[in-house]
């Protein structure tokens, strides 16, 4: 939720009538300082992610225990960083 509400601020202001009405200036770059805090973000998520991965392996009875949400998630935030890093 956190790395969403950064992305928001982060993402260039779009264009609107009213704004061409009233004549107002935009952001049209993507904000380096909020695109930090989302990498920031997006690494505390990975982290965790791995860490909840690692205490699923220990704490499977079964070596069929596999958590895929967890891999999948760390593969998401994995993807954010690197997109990230792509735009900052």
């Amino acid at each position: 939720m956190i790395s969403l509400l950064v992305f928001h601020k982060a993402q260039p202001e779009f264009e609107t009538f009213f704004d061409r009405f009233y004549d107002l200036t935009l952001r049209t770059y993507w904000d380096r300082t909020y695109l930090r805090y989302l990498i920031l973000a997006s690494g505390l998520g990975l982290a965790a992610s791995g860490a909840g991965f690692c205490l699923a392996l220990f704490r499977a009875r079964r070596k069929t225990d596999h958590n895929k949400s967890i891999i999948i998630l760390g593969c998401l935030y994995l993807i954010l960083i690197v997109l990230s890093w792509i735009l900052l």
